[in-house]
């Protein structure tokens, strides 16, 4: 599978799971769906140090992430992520497989409200929900160095506490 490939395919489906699914509850509530993810880009200029990058490169990640909730407050989903390095060498990992979460959700008032970006997000409705969540993925990695490639696969891992900031009843910031 080549790179513009899995780019393709990633793109098109965080783009379908960009649009909130259709459900008659709140995010986080029993029989509601819940959509949040990650995307980052970052670019590294080269250095001089003989321990650093004697080139440029950069790098891109998107991990969209797709919950529903049989109960409230507990979701459970699927993760995607995709991730590329570019510089003299190229990496590529793509993972994917299941997510369980558990979003504090007691009534909106206690939570902060129009907070950073949630303002231009969701309006005055918007909060920031606490959150646990553990995610396993099977992992493909592939690593080309200097004309050599190397490929890999295993198991991803993921734990993490935060806070997702709302956007109107279906999804979170990708931020």
């Amino acid at each position: 599978m080549n790179v513009r490939t899995v780019i393709a395919a990633l793109l098109v489906a965080a783009s379908v799971l960009l649009v909130p699914p259709q459900a008659q509850a709140g995010a986080a509530d029993q029989g509601s769906f819940f959509m949040s993810g990650q995307l980052g880009f970052n670019y590294y200029l080269k250095s001089g140090h003989p321990e650093d990058s004697q080139s440029s490169g950069r790098d891109f990640n998107i991990a969209p992430r797709l919950l529903y909730f049989p109960v409230k407050s507990f979701g459970v989903g699927g993760e995607a992520n995709l991730y590329m390095y570019f510089n003299d060498n190229k990496q590529t990992s793509l993972a994917i497989g299941p997510r369980a979460a558990y979003y504090l959700k007691p009534d909106a008032s206690h939570y902060p409200r129009n907070c950073c970006l949630t303002p231009w997000f969701g309006g005055n409705s918007s909060y920031w929900m606490p959150f646990v969540g553990v995610s396993l993925m099977y992992l493909m990695n592939r690593y080309d160095y200097s004309g050599y490639v190397t490929k890999a696969s295993g198991y991803l891992g993921r734990v993490g506490v935060g806070a997702a900031p709302l956007i109107g009843d279906h999804g979170t910031a990708f931020i």
